[in-house]
């Protein structure tokens, strides 16, 4: 009797494990839901990284039709953005602020022997008025604000180009991951 028992819990065991996936595709199960998971969430990020990028581009063109472009194709590689203010010769200025047209925010400062000297300004600091020199004057702080307006929107929108690629790398990613498990 013990041995008829013994014999059917054994086949019954036998016969709920058959219906039970095996632990190898439990975990193939596991890991596609998160595959699927990660696709989703790069899906939304990609979203909202271009809706960043554009918006930022709006906010910049809004902005460079208070600056004037200058370069010099003779001399300069590089351009820069300056305010009106500062269009031309600089001669009558000891300080003026510029923004690349990189994104590189430059404070010029010329000293009474007409020796140039760069600051450049950490775009990425939490407070930027603190890497300011002394002594400037309230015009001169209200320039250096709107450049500074400028180039963190350049720099905010390079940042929102780069998250773009990054994302439409990752959903490209999940997605041949999806075609070549489900053939």
């Amino acid at each position: 009797m013990k041995r008829t028992i013994y014999v059917i819990i054994l086949l019954l065991g036998l016969y709920g494990c058959e219906s039970r996936p095996s632990m190898a595709e439990q975990r193939k199960a596991e890991i596609r839901r998160n595959d699927s998971l990660e696709l989703a969430q790069a899906k939304t990020d990609l979203v909202e990284a271009d809706s960043v990028a554009t918006f930022k581009m709006y906010e910049l063109e809004e902005l460079k039709k208070q600056f004037v472009f200058e370069k010099q194709e003779k001399y300069q590689t590089t351009g820069y953005w300056v305010l009106p203010a500062y269009k031309g010769s600089k001669e009558r200025f000891t300080f003026f602020p510029e923004v690349e047209e990189g994104g590189k925010m430059l404070l010029v400062l010329i000293d009474k022997k007409r020796r140039y000297s760069f600051q450049e300004i950490d775009l990425g600091a939490d407070d930027y008025t603190t890497q300011l020199p002394k002594g400037l004057s309230e015009v001169q702080k209200k320039d250096v604000a709107k450049c500074y307006a400028l180039a963190k929107t350049m720099y905010d929108l390079d940042d929102a180009r780069k998250q773009k690629e990054k994302m439409e790398l990752k959903v490209r990613f999940y997605e041949e991951k999806k075609k070549k498990t489900n053939l």
